[in-house]
């Protein structure tokens, strides 16, 4: 949604700021009043900012005031806080989840500054696929999978089928190797380097360097084994071949006889 409606991106400003707070003066929670300075410094409104549908959509925090009023859920779009001793606190269930989540926050922010001309739905599977690999070389893995599946209707014509396949299976090495699963990430990473030798003949138009690809993976499989846990090289565009010697001489050629 973020990538499709550029307004969208509003709802990260909570985020951004709970994280931002937190980290700096290593709390667990954020004063209310705080969060409104903090919006402030981006131009944020508090009064107009519509924090409590954003509050609602997260699903990731809650409202605390005094020692044993909870606000969460539904109930944060009838609350309307009384003073200043109103807290925003994550979830118990993903507090251990802090860095994590506010490293994605970070990465969406990120990436929403970065693409600012990017956003649109797609038109084509093409554009899909292009998408795609913007994503997974942000280190996104999870949602360069979801964002596939959710346009794989898009993507009607083979070549594009077979490169679907093969971002998939990144991703989900990146994933693995980021829940540490380094065992199932080799296996998946052989599982790959297969399907590229398969279909190797079906993928030479490829836009995308294939034959780097292969190697990178080579190579990163031996780093895992080593347990440095690299991201994944990202994938990067085919260089278009020179011309040299006789077929460079060639061309010169005949450029002049068509002159």
């Amino acid at each position: 949604e973020i990538m499709e409606y550029p307004p969208k991106r509003e709802i990260l400003y909570l985020g951004l700021c709970y994280c931002q707070i937190s980290k700096t003066f290593d709390l667990s929670e954020v004063n209310l009043s705080e969060l409104k300075k903090c919006l402030k410094k981006y131009l944020i409104d508090f009064d107009i900012y519509p924090w409590k549908d954003y509050l609602l959509e997260l699903e990731i925090f809650f409202l605390r005031e005094g020692e044993d009023k909870f606000i969460k859920g539904k109930n944060v779009m009838t609350y309307v806080p009384t003073d200043d001793f109103v807290f925003l606190s994550l979830d118990p269930r993903y507090g251990f989840m802090k860095h994590k989540l506010c490293q994605k926050i970070y990465k969406y922010w990120f990436v929403s500054q970065k693409w600012e001309n990017v956003y649109s739905v797609p038109k084509s599977g093409k554009e899909v696929l292009e998408t795609a690999v913007l994503l997974f070389n942000e280190q996104l893995y999870w949602e360069t999978s979801q964002y596939l599946d959710y346009y794989l209707p898009y993507l009607t014509d083979s070549e594009e089928l077979l490169f679907y396949r093969i971002l998939k299976h990144l991703s989900l090495i990146g994933l693995l190797v980021e829940k540490g699963n380094t065992k199932y990430a080799k296996e998946e990473i052989e599982t790959l380097s297969g399907f590229l030798k398969q279909f190797g003949r079906e993928l030479r138009g490829c836009e995308y360097d294939i034959k780097r690809l292969k190697k990178d993976l080579k190579n990163y499989k031996r780093r895992i084994s080593k347990k440095s846990l690299a991201y994944i090289p990202p994938l990067v565009i085919k260089k278009k071949e020179k011309k040299f010697g006789l077929r460079k001489f060639l061309g010169k050629i005949l450029g002049k006889l068509k002159g």
